[in-house]
């Protein structure tokens, strides 16, 4: 009698803690809670620069919250990426790194957020850039053979590229012949193998399907590329903003009720904080 007991308490516990998700993930979301709101500086630029709304946030919370099962306000490595359908490997070690910022073994949700923003907007050299700086250990701006070495041995565990000796391969890329890798020759490695950072860049695709999704994600880096034209025109007329496209004038003037103008984005802030601002006459 006691064993069914415990067995109706455990089947109770699971009912509540899929309610629990149900409620986090779907519900909340639509029922308009508070808005988020952070204690870290930099996360709270990172979400006023990138214009998220409240809504948006409150997925990101329940996102979170879904993960963080037992309420404790944290996540660890293996949870974040279990979510995000990742194995362990270098570059997910790398960003959990770049997030765990006090090196706890485990992220707040401030820190998924601003990870999430930042990641989720690196563009192409931006995840190469990333890549490079996870092999430059010494941060010298280059790597070196023994580094070059070490990341050979990182890929090949994964899928043999260089077979053979490796300081062929150091040879096949290092054009300027100076020992080292720069960051160019490591772009030219990447367009000649392009499996080899593959996985850096599926991370990303994968955290942005599940948190935002693409389509906002693909949206806000619309946002972006067309403000950062806008002051560009602006820059080169007098201040002068650029024309509206003839369907976007068509568009607002026809259907007022669905024209939203786009949200103002800090692109200053969001170029700040991309790994490739560092990288001279790319």
């Amino acid at each position: 009698g006691g064993g069914g007991g415990g067995g109706g308490g455990k089947r109770a516990k699971g009912r509540g803690t899929f309610f629990k998700k149900l409620y986090r993930k779907h519900l909340a979301p639509l029922l308009g809670r508070a808005e988020v709101e952070f204690e870290d500086p930099t996360t709270n630029e990172a979400v006023q620069a990138l214009g998220l709304t409240g809504k948006q946030l409150n997925k990101l919370k329940s996102i979170f919250d879904t993960i963080d099962i037992d309420g404790s306000g944290s996540i660890d490595q293996e949870e974040f990426f279990d979510m995000m359908s990742e194995k362990k490997g270098p570059f997910t070690d790398a960003l959990f790194n770049l997030i765990d910022i006090d090196a706890s073994g485990a992220i707040d949700f401030e820190e998924f957020v601003r990870t999430t923003i930042f990641y989720c907007m690196y563009n192409k050299i931006d995840v190469l850039k990333f890549c490079f700086d996870i092999f430059d250990l010494d941060r010298s701006g280059a790597i070196d053979e023994k580094e070059f070495i070490e990341l050979c041995q990182v890929i090949n565990s994964a899928m043999p590229l260089f077979p053979g000796n490796f300081l062929s391969a150091l040879e096949m890329f290092d054009v300027n012949d100076d020992g080292l890798i720069d960051f160019n020759e490591f772009v030219e490695m990447d367009r000649r193998f392009p499996l080899v950072f593959f996985p850096a860049f599926r991370l990303q695709d994968q955290m942005k399907r599940k948190t935002l999704g693409l389509k906002q994600w693909n949206k806000l880096h619309e946002n972006i590329r067309r403000q950062m034209e806008a002051a560009d025109y602006a820059a080169k007329h007098g201040g002068m903003p650029p024309p509206e496209p003839p369907s976007l004038v068509l568009k607002r003037k026809l259907m007022p009720c669905f024209y939203k103008k786009p949200r103002k984005i800090d692109t200053d802030f969001i170029d700040k904080h991309r790994p490739s601002r560092k990288i001279q006459d790319f």
